[in-house]
């Protein structure tokens, strides 16, 4: 029975959002921690209201789409699966979509082991049941592989030669199943399978495969801020030696972050491939990333779909942000500058560290190519409604 309790209240305490937490009273914030919490461990009780949920998940240098795909990751390696039915709602509240969820526990299976993804199974149904998702809808609808990645011929090669002379058969399935397969589904786009990788890795103690993963993830658009706030960020639920552990491996991975191999055939990003929904944290409205691509110089990019009323957040780009409107009307802004109208045709460079929003017109879709040189984006606080509104006045 007590062991009943202390699993609920754990649930309970992964299903609660630490902004959520405040209560209309001066800011003061009602603790998320569990009742058996608070009464066999006080200290731990403060800890996880003001540090966790209070400090660590608000924290804006990475997504709490990310935060949610690392403690799910982490769950599963770890094999911790009371929380991770609270964990999984938890990432579906924060804007991971349910295919996501499906691709993430099949991903882990590789890296994992088989018995781990199976472990998962049930505290997924559980939570998908919770927000009567059609399980139905998790069955892949276009089988279409994404494109194979500048420099793979050279990483199959690698493990060609490395696997010859002692296990073929397991260098084999590496690159025919892991890679020209697993790794170029949709469901999951390639920096996620990055993001959850690692973490996984790094939760399991597993490092010495990180030399590999790291600049893996940096080559798939993660950014050294996102790894290194990923890695802290796990280190609540996998505990501080492995994150320590990997923590060094982050900073031996950078010096060679950006030196992709050279491409050998032309990659072509389809319309309308591999698309995810914006995270709440980052957007206003319905907005749609599709067709991520990234280029032997070190730049990165995707196709971007505001609908009519929806738009980013105030943001920055460390290295500047082109943008090529291919369809509809939209605004964009810099801060202090005039909002200005963007239409089909159309060019945008917003330079380095200058905060701004764009989106889609009050009634009117935006779809544009956003592209940027592997820099640090830092999100900061949504447009308001009166500033967006103001932004259309009289246009």
């Amino acid at each position: 029975m007590a062991r009943s309790s202390m699993i609920g209240g754990m649930m309970a305490l992964a299903a609660s959002a630490g902004g959520e937490a405040a209560s209309a009273q001066g800011g003061a914030r009602n603790s998320v921690a569990p009742p058996v919490m608070q009464e066999v461990a006080p200290q731990l009780a403060d800890y996880t209201d003001r540090v966790l949920f209070g400090d660590v998940w608000e924290r804006p240098d990475l997504a709490k789409r990310d935060r949610s795909l690392v403690v799910v990751a982490t769950l599963i390696a770890t094999g911790r699966t009371g929380p991770l039915a609270g964990h999984i709602g938890r990432a579906l509240d924060n804007g991971v979509p349910p295919t996501a969820i499906s691709g993430l526990i099949t991903h882990l299976a590789f890296y994992m082991g088989w018995p781990s993804a199976v472990s998962a199974l049930e505290p997924a149904r559980e939570a998908f049941a919770a927000r009567k998702i059609n399980l139905a809808t998790l069955k892949p609808v276009d089988a279409t592989l994404l494109p194979v990645p500048a420099g793979d011929a050279d990483r199959a090669a690698a493990v060609e030669k490395a696997m010859a002379g002692s296990a073929p058969s397991l260098g084999d399935l590496t690159n025919d199943v892991l890679f020209a397969d697993l790794w170029r589904r949709s469901d999951l786009t390639p920096r996620d399978r990055s993001l959850v990788t690692i973490a996984a890795l790094a939760a399991t103690g597993s490092v010495d495969q990180l030399d590999f993963h790291i600049p893996l993830g940096l080559r798939n658009g993660l950014t050294r801020t996102e790894l290194a706030e990923a890695i802290t960020h796990l280190a609540f639920y996998a505990g501080w030696p492995r994150a320590m552990s990997a923590a060094g491996k982050l900073g031996s991975a950078m010096p060679g972050e950006v030196v992709p191999a050279a491409r050998k055939e032309m990659i072509v990003a389809q319309a309308g491939q591999a698309p995810v929904q914006g995270p709440a944290d980052r957007f206003t409205g319905k907005v749609t990333i599709s067709s991520p691509f990234a280029t032997d110089g070190g730049a990165t990019g995707a196709t971007v779909r505001f609908e009519a009323g929806a738009r980013s957040n105030w943001h920055s780009h460390a290295k500047g942000q082109l943008l090529v409107v291919t369809q509809g009307e939209g605004r964009i802004q810099s801060e202090g500058g005039p909002v200005r109208v963007m239409r089909a045709g159309d060019v945008v460079w917003t330079p380095a560290g200058v905060r701004h929003w764009h989106g889609g017109g009050p009634d009117m879709a935006l779809t544009h190519v956003a592209i940027v040189d592997r820099g640090d984006v830092v999100w900061q606080e949504p447009v308001s409604e009166a500033q967006y509104r103001a932004s259309t006045a009289d246009r």
